[in-house]
């Protein structure tokens, strides 16, 4: 039962100031939206009915920002108090170390990173998806083609596609080559298209010719078609179709796409490094609490304003090596796992060695 008091006494504690600064970076983050799209609020003269909907479908990514911000500096905030008044030293005291203390909010935290996960997988992709149309719609781009130009892949069948231009709207392709050196000859089978119109599963090609080559690779036969219908993998129209940004898709659907790329001989490392992202991300709070809890401890007793220096500092060092890891991941120069998962890595074995200097020092 004493346990059991004092787990929920500090978790009240840090409950209190994680809330307080949760909706002081609320309000702070809702500022800064106002700020960054200052010019496409007044430019366009929304209505505020239409600026309280895109600040709404800013906020689930906005509190995917204000969790970690909010558990650090509570964590400190909480721990901070409790060491000016020794609260901490007589639970000490009574022979917990400081990882049993600090189970409630350790605990605790993990729940939220949980919530946070599906919070980050369900519900912020939507609303980026709502703003970035929104957006969209303002600055006039809604009424421009959605257009990809000069698109290469790999097909199934042992196909090898060129597309010089792709009207993603429309699902509609113009220009099309295909070479289709899986027809069992020495030279390939050249497939080309005026346009074509994309099905579920099905390309239907239009005003087109068939070349035939024989074993010189000198065309043998050239057959003039007004419609061909070639049956392709339905996964292979998102990447001629989509236009969603990483942010606005699910883990399920930057999968999915990771797959297509993949099997269209295509590397695409940005994609995979928002896939290990969306695992990694809702982690940051737990990551950063468990460093911040032994740093407070070894500095917070003699100046709050150093736990806030540390809380600074910890923020900094930690989304610059995000950052780091986001750009060389993107580029190829590390593998994407590694970008994602590694900043959390660091952290916590940084936190696990304050830990053990703190317990041998009892």
């Amino acid at each position: 039962m004493r346990i059991r008091i004092i787990d929920r006494y500090i978790w009240k504690e840090f409950q209190q100031q994680f809330l307080i600064c949760g909706l002081g970076f609320t309000v702070l983050g809702i500022g800064k939206i106002l700020f960054d799209y200052n010019d496409l609020f007044i430019g366009y003269r929304i209505t505020a009915e239409l600026l309280i909907k895109l600040l709404l479908n800013q906020m689930p990514s906005l509190w995917m920002d204000v969790i970690p911000a909010a558990s650090l500096f509570g964590v400190i905030l909480a721990i901070g108090r409790m060491l000016r008044e020794n609260e901490l030293d007589v639970i000490q005291l009574c022979g917990s170390s400081v990882f049993r203390i600090m189970v409630p909010v350790f605990s605790g935290l993990f729940l939220i990173c949980l919530g946070a996960y599906y919070w980050n997988d369900l519900i912020v992709p939507s609303a980026n998806q709502r703003f970035q149309d929104e957006v969209r719609r303002l600055s006039m781009q809604e009424n421009m083609p959605l257009l990809k130009e000069k698109v290469v892949f790999k097909g199934p069948h042992e196909r090898f596609i060129y597309l010089n231009r792709v009207e993603r709207r429309e699902k509609r392709v113009l220009g099309v080559l295909i070479i289709e050196a899986g027809n069992g000859g020495r030279w390939p089978r050249i497939i080309t298209s005026e346009y074509g119109n994309l099905h579920n599963g099905l390309w239907e090609l239009h005003n087109g010719v068939i070349h035939e080559l024989d074993k010189s690779g000198t065309v043998t036969s050239e057959v003039s078609y007004q419609k061909l219908d070639l049956k392709m993998n339905s996964d292979f129209n998102a990447l001629v179709s989509t236009d969603k940004s990483p942010n606005a898709m699910r883990a399920s659907e930057l999968r999915h796409l990771v797959r297509v790329y993949k099997r269209s001989g295509l590397q695409v490392p940005i994609y995979t490094v928002f896939y290990y992202q969306k695992f990694a991300d809702p982690m940051i709070s737990l990551v950063l609490v468990f460093l911040a809890t032994p740093l407070t401890i070894l500095t917070g007793r003699h100046s709050r304003w150093v736990g806030m220096v540390y809380c600074f500092l910890i923020i900094m060092g930690y989304y610059t090596m995000q950052v780091i890891g986001r750009t060389m991941g993107s580029n190829g120069l590390i593998s994407p796992w590694t970008a994602a998962w590694v900043p959390h890595i660091v952290f916590v074995v940084f936190g696990f060695i304050l830990l053990s200097a703190i317990e041998q020092r009892r």
